[in-house]
């Protein structure tokens, strides 16, 4: 059987899950989209994300995996009213702790992330196959 383990922005988190978006084109973390879990052998993992929101403009998205910026997941989605970003990874890691976060940039304008709105979402999910 597969680990899953979720991370998603709710509003039964703290601020309901609304957060402020800073635009200085600077990477920051998406608020609550950050994953950690132990894998109890090496195997295979699928993390997939999502992060929609009211743009005005453009916006950047990658996976920061234990640390480190996994490049081939970077996501752009600009000059929009509303933004999507959504991707998958596939990779094989190690037995052990890991860690998974999405992060963003934006040079556009500023927005509101607010999980009670229909048309705003995220979810950072993470499958591995450890057993």
């Amino acid at each position: 059987m597969p680990q899953i383990v979720s991370a998603v922005g709710a509003v039964t988190s703290p601020n309901n899950g609304k957060w402020n978006s800073m635009n200085d084109n600077n990477w920051h973390s998406v608020p609550e989209l950050k994953v950690d879990w132990v894998m109890a052998n090496a195997g295979p993992v699928a993390i997939s994300f999502n992060l929609s929101v009211p743009m005005n403009g453009a916006i950047v998205t990658h996976l920061k995996l234990d640390n480190a910026v996994v490049p081939s997941t970077n996501v752009v989605v600009g000059n929009t009213a509303y933004a999507t970003n959504v991707g998958t990874y596939y990779v094989v890691l190690p037995k052990g702790p890991h860690t998974v976060q999405l992060e963003y940039r934006t040079n556009g304008a500023s927005f509101m992330f607010d999980p009670a709105v229909d048309y705003e979402a995220s979810r950072l999910q993470v499958m591995s196959f450890d057993q």
